[in-house]
């Protein structure tokens, strides 16, 4: 059997999860090409499968975080803008079940560090091997907190403010500044951050947006969600005018996020639920707006966090950064709004 080529074993992951597919018995041959360094073509390499005298394309998806829903939106989204006949591979450290049962049914070829696999090549040969537990890490890092992912959408909005004193992060974050301090040695020690000279700059894009779209979905967004409310209005429209008009009398800063800040950025998708960032919020903040707390309702309230989720005013009202309504659109359960987001990383997040 071929060992992994050099370059397999400069993957985040390690050689493993190649190998694991190099390993099944219909591969002959297996060559991977990673993706240039600090270039955003939206995968991290090409991989080329022979299977007897075939030879099948894929792009590869590299996971280092554990996947969440949002990701797999975001690779589905990602998979669909993709010519025929390539495929997708993902490569992760660990694919549960339930997300792996996910992938298969939505035909996306996977591998990770435990010898879970799925392989499609075409209509002639498939190899499916799930429910492998997580191999234990031989050392564990501190687990990513709310602070670290909201100081990383700080820095992927503004750059510049990567080697900013922790006094300025803090108000820009909304987290104190020993946290502030302490998430970007993290951000740093992950790879996130790297250094350019005495200075630090971002890291690999696809690294950062894996790192903003998992952090977001499974540790930020659910401390940030305030509440979901229904309005008087008949037309979710109405409902935003009135918002623009009495917000300053409340006082109230709002950004709006998710599909209606993308429907004022491109007019490609239009939502029907209005996801928003509110700062301050107390109670007395719904009464004023005349919303009606409801599990089910259109108005998704999710609290500001430090002046980083006020990026600029489009249509009459403020939005929230492209990486925050990015996320959020990868967030919700609408194949629609996953191929906004895919639109939106196109124009915006390059």
């Amino acid at each position: 059997m071929a060992k992994p080529t050099k370059r397999a074993e400069r993957e985040p992951l390690g050689p493993e999860p190649l190998a694991h597919i190099r390993d099944l018995p219909f591969v002959r041959k297996l060559e991977y090409r990673p993706a240039k360094a600090r270039t955003d073509t939206g995968y991290d390499g090409h991989l080329k499968i022979r299977a007897s005298s075939n030879t099948f394309s894929f792009v590869v998806a590299v996971k280092t975080s554990y996947l969440s829903d949002a990701s797999v939106n975001e690779l589905r989204a990602r998979a669909d803008r993709l010519p025929a006949p390539q495929g997708v591979v993902l490569l992760a450290r660990h694919v549960p079940r339930p997300i792996a049962e996910r992938l298969i049914r939505d035909h996306i070829s996977f591998a990770d560090l435990a010898g879970n696999v799925h392989l499609e090549l075409g209509d002639q040969y498939n190899w499916t091997a799930v429910g492998r537990p997580e191999m234990k890490p031989i050392s564990v890092r501190r687990a990513a907190t709310p602070a670290d992912i909201q100081l990383l959408f700080r820095f992927a909005t503004n750059p510049d403010s990567i080697n900013s004193p922790v006094r300025q992060l803090e108000k820009a974050t909304g987290i104190s500044k020993s946290k502030a301090a302490q998430a970007r040695k993290q951000l740093i020690a992950q790879g996130l951050l790297v250094r350019d000279g005495r200075q630090y700059k971002l890291g690999s894009t696809a690294l950062l947006s894996d790192r903003l779209v998992t952090g977001y979905s499974q540790i930020l967004r659910p401390k940030l969600l305030l509440n979901r409310f229904r309005y008087p209005e008949k037309q979710p429209e109405d409902f935003l005018r009135r918002l623009r008009a009495e917000a300053p009398s409340i006082p109230l800063q709002y950004a709006l996020t998710g599909g209606v800040a993308a429907d004022l950025l491109q007019h490609f998708y239009r939502s029907s639920e209005i996801s928003l960032f509110i700062g301050p919020w107390n109670p007395s903040v719904p009464k004023r707006l005349r919303l009606l707390p409801d599990r089910e309702g259109p108005v998704i309230a999710l609290r500001a966090f430090g002046d980083a989720v006020f990026w600029r005013e489009t249509g009459g009202h403020t939005i929230a950064p492209p990486w925050l309504i990015y996320a959020e659109l990868l967030s919700s359960s609408d194949p629609r709004a996953h191929e906004a987001a895919a639109e939106l990383r196109q124009a915006f997040l390059k």
